[in-house]
């Protein structure tokens, strides 16, 4: 004669659906927001500090500003408001990469992004050689009332700047400022962006 078969009782349905949402509501709490994890790590640095990135080092050198600028060989470009030109210099570190997303934070919490290295507003900073320093730039044209107390971030990919780091520059834009720029009658003659020579590099 066999002996009686203990049977165990099922976890039914209903029971194993509560326990996944338990786990999920754990799990959604203990996980950073999608949006805060795949935000930039974001590198703060004032005129004149470095901003040390994944893909390299940014040196802010100079801010200035005018109702018109110039590049070398290159047409004067003449504003309603004001262009700012941002010059920096991006090392690259391990391997020869740029910096091609730029974003105006306004003093009214408006982000104004700009790509590429022509047009109004624009970034110019393609590093060629690892551990040389590249001269960069950085043009926006912006409202004036909006300037003062505004900041700039550069990061390296102009398609998605997330999960990477970027440099935000305390611009240190005051109202003074910007009533001096507005008042300029000669074109700001901007630097060429380009790898600097040794006597050059900082």
């Amino acid at each position: 004669m066999r002996a009686p078969t203990v049977r165990r009782p099922q976890a039914t349905a209903g029971v194993l659906v509560v326990l996944a949402l338990v786990l999920g509501q754990w799990l959604h709490q203990q996980l950073p927001e999608r949006a805060d994890a795949s935000r930039p790590f974001e590198e703060p640095v004032a005129v004149g500090g470095t901003a040390s990135l994944r893909s390299g080092d940014v040196e802010v050198l100079s801010v200035d500003g005018a109702p018109s600028v110039a590049r070398k060989n290159g047409p004067v470009l003449l504003s309603p408001g004001l262009f700012v030109a941002v010059e920096f210099t991006f090392t690259p570190r391990g391997e020869s990469s740029s910096l091609r997303y730029g974003e105006l934070r306004d003093n009214s919490g408006r982000v104004l992004p700009f790509f590429g290295s022509s047009g109004r507003s624009s970034i110019d900073c393609v590093g060629r050689l690892v551990d040389r320093p590249t001269r960069c730039l950085a043009v926006v044209e912006a409202d004036p009332a909006s300037l003062a107390g505004a900041g700039l971030a550069v990061a390296p990919s102009d398609i998605d700047e997330r999960w990477d780091s970027m440099a935000v520059v305390d611009l240190g834009i005051d109202a003074d400022d910007v009533t001096e720029w507005s008042a300029r009658k000669q074109f700001l003659d901007l630097p060429q962006a380009g790898v600097m020579t040794r006597t050059e590099a900082p």
